[in-house]
């Protein structure tokens, strides 16, 4: 009888962002490590509601949003996501703001 590991993935991978490019992955550096890759696009359709909740107070979305940054700083926000500063996960952009 066969007894099947029960180990953890080292890592999951997740592309999250639409690229306009097809993408080439290192699948030889990749192998053997138990590595788990998960893709999805955002469909915009449809969250009125949700939208409407957030707006409303009742859904509570600030543990999501690492930062918010005018549309003016726009670099500076892409700098500190890219970076991870301060742990930066999730950032809003909020509109232009007339200084």
């Amino acid at each position: 009888m066969r007894r099947e590991a029960t180990h953890k993935p080292i890592a999951v991978v997740v592309v999250s962002a639409m690229y306009e490019n097809n993408q080439t992955l290192p699948l030889p550096s990749m192998y053997g490590k138990d590595l788990i890759f998960k893709t999805g696009g955002v469909d915009a359709a449809g969250l009125e509601e949700p939208l409407s909740l957030i707006e409303q107070g009742l859904i509570d979305t600030s543990c999501l949003i690492s930062k918010r940054y005018a549309l003016n700083d726009i670099l500076e926000a892409y700098l500190a996501f890219e970076a991870h500063e301060d742990g930066c996960l999730k950032v809003v952009i909020t509109p232009w703001e007339e200084r």
